[in-house]
């Protein structure tokens, strides 16, 4: 997840980060996209949520690791406490 160090920043969209809102990043999909984020690990409760693609991320080297999508902080949170960092997940486009 990215939070708080890149409040205000420039995002592609050309409006400015806050980690408050469920908000993305990802070059896989189209600026705007509706995508709904589901955490894959076994839980008594799915979690998921839905997220609009604001910014273009992870950064290459993390999307050579692997990693399609960065979560503001408080989409992250919804899916899991801040200190993984990391989660694998499932995206999924939402019509």
């Amino acid at each position: 997840w990215y939070g708080e160090e890149h409040r205000g920043k420039l995002m592609a969209n050309g409006k400015r980060f806050n980690p408050d809102k469920f908000t993305a990043a990802s070059w896989f999909y189209p600026l705007g996209a509706k995508v709904r984020v589901t955490v894959t690990a076994p839980s008594e409760q799915p979690r998921s949520v839905v997220v609009t693609i604001t910014d273009r991320g992870p950064a290459k080297e993390y999307v050579r690791d692997g990693r399609i999508i960065d979560l503001s902080h408080a989409t992250f949170m919804k899916l899991a406490p801040a200190y993984l960092g990391l989660v694998a997940v499932a995206v999924r486009p939402v019509d």
